[in-house]
């Protein structure tokens, strides 16, 4: 995803990142809206303008969501610096890291996802619309949503790229 970002800023952004997602935080994290509402603010936040390659309301929603919820995902499913059992808590609360392949391969086991054609100009809400489809997906699979995300990895990911 280095490509997404300003050039000479992928060092930088990495410690960005590093410094505001922080396991111990993620760890007290107890249910969906409090990871909301965490996750919300944290991609909400002014530093990202200065990682981003045109104007951060054309990419806050989708480069900088999708690179967030990914490291996110790192940190918290390795279980190196994270419990197994915050591990099980949090990854109920996971979002998907969108992209037009994700959205494709939902869209095609249920026709209600939202397909995306591209990241760059998503809006906020577009987001959460995307988001709270894939969560309702999941609950008539019974299945936590990131696990579409795995799924879809190990099954088209090689293909697709």
């Amino acid at each position: 995803m280095a490509r997404l970002f300003k050039g000479g800023t992928n060092s930088k952004l990495q410690e960005e990142l590093y410094s505001l997602i922080k396991p111990d935080q993620l760890s007290r994290i107890k249910n969906q809206e409090q990871y909301d509402e965490w996750l919300n603010r944290i991609v909400k936040l002014d530093c990202w303008s200065k990682y981003s390659r045109n104007d951060i309301k054309m990419e806050r929603w989708g480069y900088f969501a999708k690179l967030i919820n990914i490291v996110i995902y790192e940190i918290v499913s390795n279980r190196e610096v994270v419990s197994k059992e915050d591990w099980l808590c949090i990854k109920s609360f996971l979002h998907v890291p969108i992209d037009k392949n994700v959205t494709h391969h939902l869209n095609q086991i249920d026709s209600k996802i939202p397909s995306v054609v591209k990241l760059k100009g998503m809006s906020e809400e577009r987001y959460w619309d995307i988001q709270n489809a894939i969560r309702e997906l999941a609950k008539e699979y019974n299945v936590f949503p990131i696990w579409f995300e795995a799924a879809w990895s190990d099954s088209g990911r090689s293909r697709a790229t």
